[in-house]
C-alpha cells in the first residue's frame, strides 16, 4: 500500500510541472495557461470576469489530480496575481484530501479574493479550505464537466476539469 500512495505522488509531482528548461522560460509557459483558462473561464461563467477584474487578487492553478478511492492526490502549479499592483508570483500547490471517488484529471482553479485580508491570506499559503463534489468527462471537445465546491473565507472558487475523468466527492 505505501509503495501505490509513494508512486501516486510521483506521477502526481511528474504531471502537473510548467514546460520549460529555465525558470524564465517555465513562468512564460504558466502565464500563457493562465491567460487561456481564464478565456475558458470568462466564456463558461461570464460573471466571473467582473468579479476577477474587481477583485483585491486571485489565484490560478492548473494541476493533475489521482483520486483512487478514499483519498485523493493533487498537485499544481500557478500564479497570485495583486490586481492592485499587477504583481504575478507563481506558486505550487500539493494537496491530499480525504473522500470517495476515482479520478483521473488534467483542472484548473482560480480563487477569487473578495476583500483585500483574504487576498494577503491567499498569497501567505493554503488558507483557504473547502468541499469538492464533481463529476467529469472531457477529452478535447468531447465531454463536460460539472463541479461544486463550497470553500471558507471570503473568497469565490471557480473549479473544472479541462481534460479526464472524475466522479468525487472530497
Amino acid at each position: 500500500m505505501k509503495y501505490l500512495l509513494m508512486s501516486l505522488l510521483l506521477a502526481c509531482a511528474a504531471c502537473a510541472s510548467p514546460s520549460g528548461n529555465t525558470p524564465a522560460e517555465k513562468r512564460e509557459y504558466a502565464e500563457g495557461v493562465m491567460t487561456e483558462a481564464l478565456t475558458e473561464l470568462f466564456e463558461r461563467n461570464p460573471e466571473a470576469k467582473a468579479a476577477v477584474e474587481s477583485s483585491a487578487g486571485y489565484l490560478f492553478l492548473s494541476g493533475f489530480s489521482v483520486h483512487p478511492g478514499l483519498c485523493s492526490f493533487a498537485n499544481a502549479y500557478g500564479i497570485v496575481v495583486d490586481t492592485a499592483t499587477g504583481g504575478h508570483t507563481h506558486s505550487r500547490l500539493f494537496r491530499f484530501a480525504i473522500g470517495p471517488g476515482l479520478a483521473v484529471k488534467g483542472y484548473y482553479v482560480v480563487v477569487v479574493a473578495d476583500t483585500p485580508e483574504a487576498f494577503d491570506a491567499l498569497e501567505v499559503g493554503p488558507s483557504v479550505w473547502g468541499l469538492l463534489a464533481e463529476a467529469s468527462f472531457k477529452f478535447g471537445d468531447f465531454g463536460g464537466s460539472a463541479a461544486a465546491e463550497g470553500v471558507t473565507g471570503d473568497v469565490t472558487a471557480y473549479l473544472w476539469t479541462h481534460t479526464g475523468v472524475a466522479l468525487e466527492l472530497d
